[in-house]
């Protein structure tokens, strides 16, 4: 199978958490790919934070999809499309979670915030400093009218925290993916998917190479046809030399 479509997650993946910066070995890696395949950036992060990365790696003419699914990047910077949940809703939300997380982000306009105001929001994010709160807030928000697009995962730094994030009902990576796959005429089979968290899931939906970092949640393994070394190692090294070079 020649693949054509390289869709790549940053956090975890690409890069070491806290850290934008990747490793040598990854750059040059991610440079000899895109001379063979599409690269596209997969990621909850905000675009000020995802542009940087784009630029790094000299892939500002591709399409990319940011701020976990609610929004798609076409080659000439222009916003595809743009999913929010209204700021009424919001409201909603942090009413019926309340109790259930320790501290919350809003991402707005392509930055994260503490407050959302009036604001329409992008994508929510809910820090629990127990993952057995952090997994009642599914149930609470199926509780409301309007439904939602969520994920329970691991926080990036702390071991038996989680991270909620939630998004509108039409938003997800997956859904992003599917958006540049039909905009380039790919099919699902000629697209490798690359991540390490369990936003990563609905992508892993919309390829033939299902691939997770060693460093995955076990949720995001339980999909996945491939287990690469974790970002420590380079894992994305092992997989585009396996499945691109």
């Amino acid at each position: 199978m020649r693949y054509k479509l390289l869709a790549l997650d940053i956090d975890g993946t690409i890069v070491k958490p806290h850290n934008n910066t990747p490793s040598p070995e990854t750059i040059k890696a991610i440079q000899k790919a895109k001379q063979k395949v599409y690269i596209s950036l997969v990621s909850a992060r905000a675009w000020k934070d995802h542009k940087s990365l784009v630029h790094l790696l000299g892939l500002q003419n591709n399409y990319h999809v940011l701020e976990n699914g609610t929004k798609v990047i076409s080659p000439s910077g222009d916003i595809e499309y743009d999913l929010r949940i209204p700021a009424r809703e919001v409201k909603d939300i942090v009413k019926v979670s309340k109790g259930l997380y320790d501290d919350a982000g809003f991402c707005i306009q392509g930055m994260w915030t503490k407050e959302y105001a009036k604001d329409s929001v992008s994508t929510i994010s809910f820090i629990s400093h127990s993952r057995k709160s952090a997994e009642k807030i599914p149930q609470a928000l199926n509780r409301l009218s309007n439904k939602y697009v969520f994920s329970v995962g691991a926080h990036w730094s702390e071991p038996g925290w989680a991270v909620t994030l939630i998004s509108h009902k039409d938003a997800s990576k997956g859904t992003g993916l599917a958006y540049i796959q039909n905009k380039l005429k790919i099919n699902p089979s000629e697209t490798i998917a690359v991540g390490d968290g369990a936003s990563d899931v609905s992508a892993m939906r919309y390829a033939g190479v299902k691939a997770a970092m060693g460093n995955a949640e076990p949720e995001l393994l339980k999909t996945t046809n491939y287990i690469a070394p974790s970002v420590d190692k380079d894992g994305l090294v092992n997989i585009i030399n396996k499945f691109i070079l």
